[in-house]
């Protein structure tokens, strides 16, 4: 029983590991994104 809960834990714990991993990945293209588009609106001039 001991054995299973433990390797039920690791297999969650390494599955929000990657969780956090995309998440952090994605949160970190989209400030990409929204810095060139950003950049991009300013160089148009539309006062943003």
């Amino acid at each position: 029983m001991k054995k299973t809960i433990k390797s039920q834990l690791a297999k969650s714990f390494g599955g929000n590991m990657e969780l956090n991993k995309r998440a952090l990945q994605m949160k970190n293209s989209l400030d990409e994104i929204n810095g060139i588009l950003g950049k991009g609106l300013k160089k148009k001039g539309n006062g943003k």
